[in-house]
C-alpha cells in the first residue's frame, strides 16, 4: 500500500521551510538514500521517548536509524509544519498506521546558514 504524504506543499515559499518539508517526506518513505544524503557526515540524532535519549551518530547510522521512528504499516504522512531560521528547524505533524494516528515533532540544526545538510536532529513522539 502506498503512504499517502500531505503537508510538505504548504510549508511556504521559503526554500529552507521546503528542504525541512521534503526531509520529513523522506522519513516518512523510509528512503535511508535521500535521507543520507542531506547529513552531516558527523550528524548526530537524539530519538527522546518517554525512557529517556537514545543517540545515534553518523551519517549513515542516522539514516538507517530514521525510518526507525516511523510506525509499522504507515499508511499516511502529514507534515503541519516545517519552519526555519538560520541554523534552526523544526517540523511537525502526524504519522496514520493500523493502530490509528500518532503525533510527531521534530528539532533539526543545520550544520551552516546555507541550509544543504542536517547537522543534528532530535525527533519526540518515536
Amino acid at each position: 500500500m502506498a503512504v499517502e504524504i500531505t503537508g510538505t506543499d504548504a510549508c511556504g515559499n521559503s526554500p529552507k521551510n521546503v528542504f525541512v518539508a521534503r526531509f520529513e517526506e523522506h522519513v516518512a518513505l523510509g528512503d535511508v538514500e535521500a535521507l543520507a544524503a542531506v547529513l552531516a557526515p558527523d550528524c548526530v540524532l537524539e530519538i527522546v521517548t518517554a525512557d529517556g535519549v537514545r543517540t545515534v551518530e553518523g551519517r549513515e547510522a542516522v539514516a538507517a536509524a530514521l525510518p526507525g521512528i516511523v510506525p509499522d504499516g504507515l499508511t499516511a504522512a502529514h507534515v503541519e509544519a516545517a519552519v526555519t531560521h538560520g541554523k534552526a528547524a523544526a517540523a511537525w505533524g502526524s504519522w496514520t498506521h493500523p493502530g490509528g494516528t500518532v503525533q510527531w515533532s521534530h528539532v533539526l540544526w543545520f550544520r551552516t546558514l546555507k541550509a544543504q545538510d542536517f547537522d543534528r536532529i532530535r525527533v519526540f513522539g518515536a
